[in-house]
């Protein structure tokens, strides 16, 4: 079942696979950000999805500093690996930045750097998902983010269609496995 859109900022869950854990595709702007492991502990993804409702729900004016969604996920990225742009304004910009995280989600989104920049009514996402095992942070060759710009209440109503589906989804899994006297979700 997807939420949102695989183009712009989606969730697809695979409820056919597995009792104890939500399996969730994780898409932003067309990539996949997740391929390596989509096996969320449903409380900590239900607690994150309610977490990015708080964050998104209001519009908000841009951050300071913000310039474009790939020159501003960079900042923050240098910022966020401990480093400078050459300028000094690392520090300043790239902390105010960096504060836009997103997809902080757990073990299933550890190989994804992603900035959500709110915009008023829109919301730039942008994100580089690094290899497994692959390179140190910071070290893999520089290469454009991927970008996509959505309408912020697209993407809040992606994130509570999600929210809702996950609660019920977990809610009747746990009801399976309690009357199964199966006490370990």
């Amino acid at each position: 079942m997807l939420f949102g859109s695989r183009t712009g900022f989606g969730l697809e869950f695979h409820i056919e696979q597995g009792p104890g854990l939500l399996r969730v595709d994780v898409f932003v702007g067309g990539l996949h950000v997740n391929t390596w492991d989509n096996a969320f502990y449903p409380p900590l993804l239900v607690k994150k999805l309610k977490d990015e409702l708080g964050r998104h729900r209001t519009p908000t004016a841009r951050p300071v500093g913000f310039t474009t969604p790939s020159a501003s996920f960079l900042l923050a990225e240098t910022w966020m690996s401990g480093g400078d742009d050459g300028a000094g304004t690392a520090a300043g910009a790239g902390a105010e930045l960096a504060r836009c995280e997103f997809l902080e989600w757990g073990e299933c989104t550890d190989q994804v750097v992603a900035l959500a920049f709110p915009d008023g009514d829109r919301v730039h996402l942008a994100c580089r998902v690094r290899e497994v095992g692959g390179a140190a942070w910071g070290a893999e060759p520089r290469h454009e983010p991927t970008v996509v710009s959505v309408s912020r209440t697209v993407l809040v109503d992606t994130l509570e269609r999600a929210l809702a589906f996950a609660e019920r989804e977990w809610s009747a899994r746990l009801a399976v496995m309690r009357s199964l006297g199966d006490t370990t979700p």
